[in-house]
């Protein structure tokens, strides 16, 4: 083997270790000398809607959490670290919510997400994190500014917040056979956020299907997230029933539904019933920490 192979060879492997299991993007850039182990422990999650589960928890705890996703970023934006640890695949962990790493000596931002979703989310940047090849699931973040500034072992903590609103909804009437997924769609949101601030990294809406879990014959419950563009927010969202086939069987369409970043929004109505027209008038009130809206 010559020794521009073995050259090649040794660059194709280390460039298979730096992608590792998470879509993460990492720029090379010329790093100062030195460096310093650092342990970063996720506490617990700061959960403060009561129709969420629980007031505070471990992310151990918590099986909500599927996934979670460290990275920091330089000063010059680019990507120092990143790794994903997948609850199901103790392999990716010794404890889960606990990273062990090194850092260059320098200024970084870290960003840590815990999510519902055994797809790793894509890390863009220190402002924007993705779901990619899923819908946007229940989601907590957090991010702070870290300095390295000895080689000394550092030790970090994260305590992380909920940042997406939630939309439950119910059918009044029962489930027909050959109807299997609703479809919602909202006007605005995303299915990307900025960590750093929690709110949607743009504004072009999305579209949730989700399976009918509920057997024909009875009502139905469907749940959707999004992350919003504001801390409360009112938009337009279509609920649609699909056949097996993926055609449309019933489409309503509501106006001005408010949604709440960590709140819920429970959105009732017939679903089944195929009825002419497609816009319904509506009432709304705060219930408690749940949004009740009737169509």
């Amino acid at each position: 083997m010559t020794k521009h192979l073995q050259k090649t060879l040794v660059a194709a492997m280390m460039a298979m270790a730096i992608f590792g299991i998470t879509a993460c993007h990492k720029d090379n850039t010329n790093e100062p000398i030195g460096s310093a182990k650092v342990t970063v422990s996720v506490n617990d999650f700061t959960i403060s809607q009561q129709d969420f589960p629980g007031a505070k928890t471990s992310p151990a705890s918590y099986t909500g959490v599927k996934a979670m996703t460290l990275a920091f970023f330089d000063a010059n934006g680019d990507q120092a670290y990143c790794t994903t640890q997948l609850r199901a695949d103790n392999t990716t962990y010794t404890t889960f919510g606990q990273f062990e790493l090194s850092l260059n000596l320098g200024s970084y931002t870290m960003i840590v997400l815990g999510y519902g979703s055994d797809v790793p989310m894509t890390v863009g940047s220190a402002t924007e994190a993705s779901y990619t090849a899923d819908r946007c699931r229940e989601t907590f973040v957090a991010a702070q500014a870290v300095n390295v500034t000895s080689t000394n072992p550092l030790s970090l903590s994260a305590e992380l917040s909920r940042v997406v609103s939630k939309l439950i909804v119910n059918s009044t009437d029962p489930r027909i056979s050959g109807v299997d997924s609703v479809r919602m769609t909202f006007s605005a949101g995303a299915k990307g956020v900025n960590p750093q601030t929690g709110l949607a990294s743009s504004s072009n809406g999305l579209s949730n299907t989700v399976a009918i879990s509920t057997a024909v014959g009875n009502t139905s419950s469907s749940a959707s997230y999004l992350f919003l563009n504001a801390d409360q927010q009112s938009m337009t969202v279509t609920v649609e029933t699909l056949r097996t086939n993926g055609t449309v069987y019933s489409t309503r369409t509501v106006e001005n539904v408010p949604l709440q970043r960590n709140a819920i929004t429970l959105l009732t109505g017939p679903l089944y019933t195929n009825a002419s027209g497609a816009s319904f008038t509506l009432s709304t009130a705060w219930i408690g920490d749940t949004n009740r809206v009737s169509f």
